[in-house]
C-alpha cells in the first residue's frame, strides 16, 4: 500500500512538473498592445497643412491633384501626409486616397469623397468624408471614419484641414 501511495505521489509530481506554468499577469506593455489590437474606437482629431499642384488655367473638367504636407494628429503625433485625388470642378466633387505616416513609420490608409465650393477670390472650401481602410504596423486592419473640413488657397497652393472622427485598431 505504501508503494502505491508513493507511486501516486511520484506520478502527481511528474504530471505537475509537465503542466503549463501558472498564468502570470501581463506586463503593462503587453496590456497596451492588447488594447491597441482590440479594435476599440478612439477619437482621431487634429489638423493638417498641405501643398498641392495647381490646376492649369482654364481648369480641365476633371483634374488629378497631388497633395503633400504635415499633420498633428491624435494617435499618430507628427504625421507626414501624402494623397492623390480627382477633382470634378463642374460637379464640385472630389475623391481619392490618403496615406498618413506616423513618426515611427506606421501608415494609416484612407479613401475619401467630398464636396467643394468657391469661398471667395482664389479660395475653395471643402468637406470630405474619409474612410480608414487599414495601414501598416499598429494600423494594420484599422477602420473608422473621419470628417475633414478645410479651405484651399489657389494662390498659395496651400490647404488647411481640420480632422475629426474615430479610429479602431
Amino acid at each position: 500500500m505504501r508503494s502505491s501511495i508513493a507511486s501516486v505521489v511520484f506520478l502527481g509530481s511528474v504530471l505537475a512538473a509537465c503542466a503549463d506554468p501558472a498564468p502570470t499577469s501581463p506586463t503593462a506593455s503587453a496590456r497596451s498592445v492588447a488594447l491597441q489590437r482590440s479594435g476599440t474606437a478612439r477619437p482621431l482629431t487634429g489638423s493638417c497643412t498641405v501643398t498641392f499642384n495647381p490646376p492649369p488655367l482654364p481648369p480641365p473638367p476633371v483634374f488629378h491633384q497631388v497633395d503633400q504636407g504635415t499633420c498633428l494628429l491624435s494617435h499618430l503625433g507628427a504625421t507626414d501626409f501624402y494623397g492623390e485625388q480627382d477633382i470634378n470642378f463642374a460637379a464640385g466633387m472630389q475623391s481619392g486616397w490618403r496615406t498618413l505616416t506616423a513618426a515611427n513609420g506606421d501608415e494609416l490608409h484612407t479613401r475619401h469623397t467630398g464636396v467643394s465650393q468657391p469661398a471667395g477670390p482664389g479660395l475653395v472650401s471643402f468637406v470630405a468624408q474619409m474612410t480608414i481602410v487599414g495601414g501598416t504596423g499598429r494600423f494594420a486592419g484599422a477602420s473608422g471614419t473621419v470628417r475633414g473640413v478645410g479651405l484651399a488657397n489657389l494662390m498659395t497652393r496651400t490647404t488647411t484641414v481640420t480632422l475629426d472622427g474615430t479610429i479602431s485598431y
